[in-house]
């Protein structure tokens, strides 16, 4: 009998505790992979370790696990990750997964941009990471290289808005987007929340040794058409143009050579192949050495949701010549190094990089004071929950 009063005080014991368990639902089974994967992770290092939160991570990195092994995180393979399989479970997959393990949260977040339907009366947060939909700019369904551009300014809003309601909050990378966000959806700015990620530049010594040029010039970029890379083609046309010697500029992108066909043709056409060396892809030690060792770094990029290059060449102290959009202004607007220009103005560009040239000024290191980090989302975690329960 009495293993009996045992085993039932145990189990009422138990019940107890997890009536008391806050239970999170985290919604990432698109992230596998570069800023995404980024973002998850941080995510993952920043859970505190609270015994009244558990956090049920849905994702698609199986191998997370092993390396985040804390009592109060567990991980869901849902496989669901891309296209309209990504979409069944957004909107029927989670919520089915919810009904048939008995198991309902105390709060939903979505770490990849859209929301999720659920039951309106459990609250949601959704990071918000992508800033294509908040920016001027229109490009052509019709144009191979803008059409995935025009779908996230044109299709993809509607699935970032679609279950937004007065029980949801938004978290954004930048300042920026939040009242880009709060126009766009009509949504109170009072639940828009900027945190910024995780920024750490180790600042190493090393520098990636020049031997080719007089003036070394670091463009970290990709090859998508918003990175606007034939704006530094079109500046050294235009220095050509104005009888500059232009063979002293030795540009070094980071990508391989025709990836950006627009580049590729430009440089091609107005025969400035031994300007620009295509050094591919690189490793964050060895963008590191390229930015320390580089004379400038140039970012023509019109949209960025946070903009870290700017970040990693000011800590270098490096002078910096970028694009006058608002991602800039906010990372690195007190940055003393920096010049920041309209796009399509190849002659104001031009202009800097042989200013940056004969002057070779040099600046102090560059930190960026951001106050809001991780823990001020789980912060946030713990008073949205709070606050619910209070008003149920």
């Amino acid at each position: 009998m009495g293993g009996l009063h045992c085993f039932v005080y145990k189990r009422i014991n138990r019940m107890r505790k997890e009536k008391k368990l806050k239970k999170i639902f985290v919604n990432a089974t698109a992230l596998t992979s570069g800023g995404g994967l980024v973002t998850l992770k941080q995510f993952l290092d920043s859970v505190p370790n609270c015994n009244n939160f558990y956090y049920y991570i849905f994702c698609s990195v199986e191998s997370l696990p092993s390396i985040y092994k804390q009592n109060n995180i567990k991980f869901v393979f849902p496989k669901y990750k891309k296209g309209f399989a990504r979409l069944y479970w957004d909107y029927y997959g989670l919520r089915r997964w919810s009904k048939v393990n008995n198991i309902a949260p105390s709060l939903v977040i979505s770490l990849q941009n859209t929301t999720i339907i659920f039951d309106k009366s459990i609250p949601q947060i959704s990071y918000i990471m992508q800033s294509i939909p908040f920016v001027d700019k229109q490009w052509n369904v019709f144009n191979k290289r803008e059409r995935i551009l025009w779908f996230y300014q044109n299709i993809y809003p509607f699935f970032m808005g679609l279950n937004l309601g007065e029980n949801h909050y938004v978290v954004t990378q930048a300042k920026w987007i939040k009242d880009k966000f709060s126009i766009k959806f009509n949504f109170p700015l009072e639940r828009i929340f900027p945190i910024r990620p995780i920024v750490n530049i180790s600042l190493n010594e090393e520098k990636q040794k020049f031997n080719m040029g007089e003036y070394n010039v670091f463009l970290p970029s990709s090859p998508f058409v918003y990175k606007n890379n034939t704006e530094i083609a079109n500046a050294l046309i235009y220095l050509k143009s104005i009888n500059q010697d232009i063979s002293k500029f030795k540009i070094f992108v980071t990508f391989e050579n025709k990836d950006d066909v627009d580049l590729h043709n430009v440089i091609k056409s107005n025969n400035l192949e031994n300007n620009f060396l295509f050094i591919g892809r690189l490793t964050c030690t060895e963008m590191l050495k390229y930015y320390n060792g580089c004379d400038l770094v140039i970012f023509p990029s019109y949209i960025e949701t946070f903009g870290l290059p700017l970040l990693e060449a000011a800590a270098f102290g490096k002078p910096l010549v970028c694009a006058n959009e608002s991602y800039a202004k906010e990372v690195i607007g007190n940055y003393s190094g920096a010049t920041l220009l309209d796009i399509n103005s190849p002659n104001k560009w031009g202009e800097s990089i042989l200013k940056n040239f004969k002057t070779r000024k040099k600046y102090n290191k560059y930190t960026a004071d951001f106050k809001e980090s991780w823990g001020d989302f789980f912060k946030l975690i713990k008073d949205i929950i709070n606050t619910n329960l209070k008003n149920v």
